[in-house]
């Protein structure tokens, strides 16, 4: 499954989407012509009998001009609306059209994680964490829908490493980990026909980035990094360290979110850090583990 398999499967849904929500522009810019041919053949008559002294015909043409005029003015406030109607249309078919395709690469996800059973679950706990935490850092509710369908499609691109690859990754070599990190350059043209959630781009291309430009795919460092890749890549790495791998057993939350603090600022932004151990109620953990010590 690539890039052009995914676009044209989106350009088919959206145009089944729009069938029947067709612009008549062409017939709005004909019918212009035909009212200003129109107006402009009652001036010439009107100017014609003015200059031969036809004054009272000349204020009839000259009443039939404004009336055109007006009638004119009324089809293109009518035709204005109605191209506005049809527009808003299509955006609705086009965000249908996007929804539908969210739903399937989230499919997709679940399909893929299905193949490792350590896996099964990250990708939607990880859009749970990353929408939490940007409620608590003040994004809007825009941009919170975002990050929580961001979080779940980020390792979309997953699904282009082969089954061996992934179910053996205890085991994984060089080569192996240089197919793995190809899958945030596929994950990011996979998603990019999608246009009402642009943080789903910047997620999936850059949440392995670390903040002294050590990460990949681009080695980008501190603010270059996009706010909803910081976000994302921090909740990716808890919920990893908080579940069992091949190669080690889970840590539990406390250690996990000592660990990404103990990594930040090098690695992690921190206050995606800061955030997501509020999300955590952190402080309260701090507090229980004081007091057992």
């Amino acid at each position: 499954m690539n890039k052009i398999a995914f676009k044209e499967e989106f350009l088919a849904d959206l145009s089944q989407n729009n069938r029947g929500v067709g612009v008549p522009v062409g017939e709005c810019w004909n019918e212009w012509h035909s009212f200003s041919a129109a107006l402009l053949a009652v001036a010439v008559c009107a100017t014609i009998l003015v200059s031969h002294g036809w004054q009272t015909t000349s204020l009839v043409m000259g009443g039939i001009v404004i009336v055109v005029v007006g009638l004119m003015l009324l089809r293109i406030r009518w035709s204005l609306d109605t191209l506005s109607r049809h527009s808003e249309g299509l955006s609705e078919s086009a965000a249908i059209a996007e929804e539908h395709y969210i739903d399937v690469l989230l499919r997709i996800v679940q399909s893929v994680e299905a193949r490792d059973k350590y896996s099964i679950g990250h990708s939607e706990r990880v859009g749970m964490l990353a929408k939490n935490m940007g409620e608590f850092m003040g994004l809007s509710n825009h941009e919170v829908r975002q990050l929580e369908v961001a979080g779940k499609l980020h390792d979309i691109g997953m699904v282009a490493i082969p089954e061996h690859i992934i179910v053996g990754r205890a085991k994984m070599g060089t080569e192996g980990f240089r197919t793995v990190k190809t899958h945030s350059r596929i994950g990011f043209d996979v998603l990019e026909p999608l246009q009402s959630i642009s943080a789903a781009l910047d997620a999936a291309r850059y949440h392995h980035e670390r903040m002294n430009g050590t990460g990949y795919p681009e080695g980008l460092r501190d603010e270059n990094i996009p706010l909803s890749a910081r976000i994302v890549g921090a909740a990716d790495a808890y919920d990893a360290m908080t579940h069992d791998r091949p190669h080690r057993l889970a840590l539990s939350s406390f250690a996990a979110v000592q660990e990404l603090r103990r990594c930040s600022p090098a690695g992690y932004d921190p206050d995606c850090v800061n955030a997501l151990a509020e999300c955590l109620n952190f402080p309260v953990l701090e507090e229980a583990v004081a007091v057992t010590a």
